[in-house]
C-alpha cells in the first residue's frame, strides 16, 4: 500500500480569467473515495487505467474512451481498479461558469441522462480542452474560449428534464441550505429534524434520500468546501480548520485528505 501511495500524483490549475473553474490532473493506484459530492459540475475523462464509479444507485467501470458527467452535489464514491495506475483528467466547473456561456440560469443549466457516457470522440475533446487550458497562456479570451468550446461539446449530451425530487424533498432542501450557511457551528441531528419538522428517524432517512449524503456527510462536505476557499486565500491552516468547525489541523486534513485527494497544504502550494 505505501510503496503504491509514493506515486501518486494529483496536479490542480485555476485558469485566472475563469472564476472558480479548477482542472485536475490525476494518477492514482490503489486509491478509494468516500462518498462526497461537489458544488459544481465534474466533467472528465480516464486516460489511463480504470475506476469504478458509484452513482444514482449503480457501479460503472471508467476507462479510456469514456467521459464522467456529475451534477453539482451528485452523490458518488469511486476507486481505482486493477494493478495499472488510474489517470484522469477532470474539470470542476462552478453552475455559475456553465450558465454564462449556456445562457441560461437556474441550479441545473445542463444535464445529463447518465453519468458514465462511452465516446471516445467527447473523451478526446474533452482531454484536450483539459490539456489546453492546463497550459494557455494568462489570456482572458483564449481560456474563455477553451470552456465555451467544452460547453459546446456538453450541450449536444444533454436532456430536457432533469428527474424529480423524492418525495420530502422540500423539507430536506430548506435544511440543506441551512446547513450551507451554518455548517461551522455546533448542532446536532434533533435540531436538524425539528427545523424540518419530522421525527429524527424520518428526518434522516428523507434528507438522505434527496441528497445522497447523511447529514453529518453533507456537514463534513461543506466544511472541506469552504477550507478549500480560505486555503486559496492564503489562511494558515491551523485558522482554516476551527473557523470551518474542525477541532484542530489534524482533523481537517484527515477529512480534506479523503475528499480532495491530496492534503491542505498540498492542495494550497499547487
Amino acid at each position: 500500500m505505501e510503496s503504491a501511495r509514493c506515486h501518486d500524483h494529483a496536479a490542480f490549475v485555476r485558469p485566472r480569467f475563469l472564476d472558480g473553474v479548477e482542472l485536475v490532473t490525476v494518477s492514482y493506484r490503489d486509491r478509494a473515495f468516500p462518498v462526497h459530492t461537489h458544488g459544481g459540475y465534474v466533467v472528465g475523462t480516464v486516460t489511463e487505467g480504470a475506476e469504478a464509479l458509484n452513482v444514482r444507485g449503480r457501479t460503472h467501470t471508467v476507462s479510456p474512451g469514456q467521459v464522467l458527467l456529475l451534477h453539482p452535489h451528485e452523490p458518488h464514491s469511486n476507486r481505482s481498479l486493477g494493478r495499472d495506475a488510474l489517470r484522469y483528467r477532470v474539470f470542476y466547473l462552478p453552475v455559475a461558469a456553465i450558465a454564462a456561456y449556456v445562457g441560461e440560469s437556474g441550479e441545473a443549466p445542463l444535464t445529463f441522462a447518465s453519468p458514465v457516457l462511452s465516446d471516445p470522440v467527447l473523451a478526446g475533446a474533452i482531454a484536450g480542452l483539459h490539456a489546453r487550458l492546463s497550459r494557455v497562456p494568462d489570456d482572458r479570451l483564449a481560456q474563455q474560449s477553451a470552456l465555451a468550446a467544452l460547453v459546446d461539446a456538453l450541450v449536444g449530451r444533454t436532456e430536457v428534464e432533469a428527474a424529480p425530487l423524492p418525495r420530502g424533498g422540500d423539507a430536506a432542501g430548506e435544511v440543506r441550505d441551512w446547513i450551507d450557511d451554518h455548517f461551522a457551528e455546533d448542532f446536532g441531528l434533533s435540531d436538524l429534524a425539528a427545523r424540518a419538522g419530522l421525527s429524527v428517524f424520518r428526518f434522516a432517512h428523507v434528507f438522505k434520500a434527496c441528497t445522497g449524503l447523511s447529514p453529518m456527510a453533507y456537514r463534513n462536505q461543506c466544511r472541506v468546501d469552504a477550507a478549500r476557499r480560505l486555503l486559496l486565500a492564503g489562511q494558515p491552516i491551523a485558522d482554516v480548520a476551527l473557523q470551518v468547525g474542525f477541532a484542530d489541523q489534524s482533523h481537517l486534513t484527515r477529512r480534506f485528505q479523503r475528499i480532495v485527494g491530496v492534503s491542505p497544504q498540498r492542495y494550497r502550494q499547487q
